[in-house]
């Protein structure tokens, strides 16, 4: 893994600490607007249901004030005297209009209806004589009678004729309303919420819509705390905080009154102020790095350029020079960074050149060696061809022997000299891959060596290219060379694996030797390595090496084991030609 520069690492801590202390602060000041919402939502829903309370309160004074007042008229009385069911079924319409409800009872002292009007349908005389008995033996003067799923609130008032001394009881007059979607929207209006009312635990009136009162009817029946705390609903798509007002507890029905306020306001301010929020604090964190860049880079920049110098003279440019500038600390070690760039170039320079005799006196060494062994081998030779009739000797095998030494001079001679030429010093021309190849295989079975070893081509698509013929069969002449004198056995078998790509040729050259020992594998394409070899110059695999980097390719030992080595050789279809001004001067 990259590791990030120090510049990088001073923005990244700083941000990191930065964005730790500017959430907190976020956080803290989101909870506490969100806390304060919350109150403020709880506070008005209280508000709400003391609204609530006291609409239920003025509207239960005033018919109880009407029941009062009714029954001191006197045209009621006189009516109520009579006894008469129907006659006071029907004078008794003006009466009921004039107190304004929605339900109107006259009976008997025996309980009996003499006159019953209900706005609405589904009571009858039956269910409000039913209910005014309960009524009159609890002795209530105001009660809550519930029926065939409608709910009335009623004020119950004695009617009565004559004075004090001589007062005669002639019935009970009974006013009432019904708690209905009527009720719950004049409370709603009042309260600035919505309304739901429940007779024991079904609603019977709402501000809601069917399906929200659906939805909300489910959570009544599966919520067994939803009537003594406040909490939070989620209705349809609205949010609302719920609290519930108990009206009434007890027969025939405990009667609540739940007071849902909507949230939609408090969300969407929240959404606002996080919003803003989350603005705010993306900007400071912007600014901050922008700042905290500028920062940065005023303080790392001297240890940049201190890091920009040591990466120079890491590779190897000694006269990368830097100024001392920064903290005190900075630039005491760019001065000392200074002195030891100055003796480090003085010392590779005096080791370059302890090396560049050194490299001279091996290949002086090592050449004088070859070139001793074959001009022995060819004074040798030249007095046994002279003596070759006096000892009876075969002149064409001493002849031979001589013509083999001189050809290894030559070869050695060739390959100084293909060294020692400058970079690029090819003549690319059309030709086949596979038929230069198969020359240097040739060039290679003649030897005296290669008879017992066996050398195989292979070849995949198209074989036509553009490079220099005469080089890459002298390259895969030595690889293929050296292949045979790596393998041991008398019956090895060389593999040459030609594949034309697009683009590109991959030729991989297999030999069955021992593989490649460890010790030289970094320097292998080196000049004067060879390991193994009696007769070696360590020439072969540079030659091969600088001739395809010469084509812009690439050569690399892909495998090598005890049980044989892979060499690599990478080169590109089409090689440009050279110019006439780079052959001038490579010639």
């Amino acid at each position: 893994m990259a590791r990030l520069r120090l510049r990088t690492q001073l923005v990244i801590a700083n941000l990191l600490i930065i964005c730790a202390l500017l959430g907190g602060i976020l956080f803290v000041v989101g909870h506490t607007m969100r806390s304060e919402i919350a109150e403020g939502v709880r506070q008005s829903t209280e508000a709400s249901r003391h609204a609530f309370e006291n609409v239920q309160q003025e509207r239960e004074r005033q018919l109880s004030h009407t029941a009062a007042m009714l029954s001191e008229l006197p045209p009621l009385e006189a009516m109520m005297a009579t006894q008469h069911a129907l006659t006071i079924q029907d004078a008794s319409r003006p009466f009921w209009e004039l107190s304004g409800s929605q339900l109107f009872v006259l009976s008997s002292v025996d309980g009996r209806i003499l006159a019953f009007h209900a706005a609405k349908s589904g009571w009858d005389s039956a269910r409000a004589e039913g209910n005014l008995k309960k009524s009159a033996d609890q002795g209530e003067d105001t009660a809550w009678w519930y029926g065939n799923d409608q709910l009335y609130r009623v004020f119950l008032h004695t009617i009565s004729s004559g004075s004090n001394n001589e007062q005669r009881q002639l019935g009970t007059i009974a006013v009432g309303y019904q708690i209905d979607s009527t009720v719950a929207a004049e409370v709603a209006a009042t309260s600035g919420s919505q309304i739901a009312l429940t007779a024991g635990k079904k609603i019977i009136a709402s501000t809601f819509s069917p399906s929200e009162e659906s939805e909300l009817q489910a959570k009544i029946d599966a919520d067994q705390g939803l009537a003594t705390v406040t909490k939070e609903l989620t209705l349809g798509s609205d949010h609302y905080q719920a609290a519930a007002v108990s009206i009434h507890q007890g027969p025939p029905a405990s009667v609540t009154c739940y007071v849902l306020m909507s949230l939609r306001p408090a969300n969407i301010f929240l959404q606002r102020l996080n919003r803003t929020i989350l603005i705010l604090g993306l900007s400071a964190i912007v600014l901050a790095g922008i700042l905290l860049s500028f920062v940065s880079r005023t303080i790392t920049h001297p240890l940049d350029n201190l890091v920009a110098g040591v990466r120079a003279l890491a590779e190897g440019e000694y006269t990368y020079s830097i100024k001392p500038r920064g903290s005190s600390e900075v630039a005491e070690l760019s001065e000392a960074f200074s002195k030891m760039r100055v003796e480090l170039q003085t010392s590779e320079q005096r080791r370059f050149a302890a090396e560049r005799i050194a490299a001279f006196g091996r290949a002086a060494s090592s050449i004088s060696h070859d070139l001793r062994h074959y001009l022995a081998a060819v004074v040798a030779n030249a007095e046994f061809l002279y003596e070759a009739e006096k000892l009876k000797l075969n002149r064409d095998e001493i002849y031979g022997e001589i013509k083999t030494a001189s050809e290894q001079m030559t070869d050695l001679l060739d390959s100084l000299r293909e060294l020692s030429r400058a970079e690029g010093s090819i003549s690319p021309r059309p030709a086949s891959i596979d038929q230069t190849i198969c020359r240097a295989a040739d060039a290679v079975r003649a030897r005296a060596e290669s008879r017992t070893r066996s050398i195989t081509l292979r070849t995949s698509g198209d074989m036509s290219g553009t490079f220099d013929p005469q080089k890459i069969e002298r390259c895969f002449f030595n690889l293929v060379l050296n292949a045979v004198e790596a393998s041991t056995q008398a019956r090895s078998e060389i593999a040459v694996d030609i594949r034309s790509l697009s683009g590109l040729f991959e030729i991989r050259v297999v030999d069955q030797g021992s593989g490649v020992p460890a010790s030289i594998r970094d320097t292998l394409f080196d000049p004067f390595v060879s390991y193994g070899k009696p007769t070696g110059t360590g020439l072969g695999l540079a030659i091969v090496n600088k001739i395809v980097h010469d084509h812009g390719g690439s050569v690399v030992v892909e495998h090598t084991s005890i049980s044989g080595t892979t060499f690599l050789v990478k080169l590109p279809r089409r090689v440009a030609a050279l110019s006439e001004s780079t052959q001038a001067v490579s010639t």
